[in-house]
């Protein structure tokens, strides 16, 4: 404002007294909109709080409802075996030799009548059913090439220190035309058993088969809300959702070319 807009201001306020406020309304009226602009916040502040409240106990109801959409879906085991055939029937791949990864303690040689089985495990398993053999996938120079048509693992890629070797010697061990199929995790709790090292997404796990044709890459979320605390050693403390709450499977199928 120019200095002629404030002197005709002053002087139109002082020709009419009633245009003048006093010292102490002046004070009043300051005090009234100090008054009401705390009010204002307050006011804010516990609608924010309120709303707060509300959006959490909502997050909680919609975890605790999804926690629990996983038991009318297949069981984890049903959903891979079904993800593995289906790539072996892409593959057109319906017998031979089978290797599993890790299967002395639950082998899989039944979901699989129509290849002959074997395992591969850090430890043998004298007198068990199936045929254990010792060895580290990472480096099992004692196995010829081109020794079977399917191998296979189910959470054991994660327990596996140095991945990237296991996956070329399973492209190594691999016949052409051959299929390896693998589970494993994105997301979840933590569980040495005896150690646990690694987390893949789809394309993660992929790239460490890079000279196989994909025949699958894709992420399993049916659990991803499922309340897991583990058992033991691999519990957690629970919280306000209960337990773990962020569980993702990841699975991949190659084939190595003919």
């Amino acid at each position: 404002m120019s200095f002629r807009h404030r002197l005709d201001a002053a002087l139109k306020a002082f020709s009419d007294p009633k245009r003048v406020i006093s010292q102490d309304a002046l004070g009043d009226l300051v005090d009234a909109r100090i008054k009401t602009a705390l009010q204002d916040q307050q006011f804010q502040a516990e609608q924010s709080h309120i709303l707060a409240q509300t959006k959490g106990a909502q997050l909680a109801a919609d975890i605790a409802r999804d926690g629990t959409a996983w038991k009318s879906a297949p069981p984890r085991w049903d959903r891979v075996r079904e993800m593995t055939r289906a790539a072996l029937t892409r593959a057109n791949l319906t017998g031979g030799q089978m290797l599993e990864i890790g299967g002395r303690h639950n082998p899989r040689n039944a979901d699989f009548p129509d290849f002959a089985y074997q395992a591969l495990d850090l430890q043998g398993a004298p007198g068990a059913p199936i045929a254990v053999m010792a060895g580290d996938i990472t480096q099992c120079p004692h196995i010829p090439d081109a020794s079977y048509d399917f191998i296979f693992s189910f959470d054991v890629f994660e327990h596996i220190d140095k991945p990237w070797l296991a996956a070329s010697e399973i492209t190594r061990l691999l016949r052409p035309g051959g299929v390896t199929v693998h589970s494993t995790l994105f997301a979840w709790r933590y569980h040495p058993c005896p150690i646990d090292y690694w987390r893949y997404t789809a394309e993660g796990l992929k790239s460490l088969f890079g000279d196989l044709d994909c025949l699958c890459s894709e992420f399993d979320t049916t659990e991803r809300r499922r309340d897991i605390r583990g058992q033991g050693g691999n519990a957690v403390t629970p919280d306000a959702f209960g337990g773990w709450r962020e569980n993702i499977r990841v699975n991949y199928a190659g084939q190595k070319p003919a």
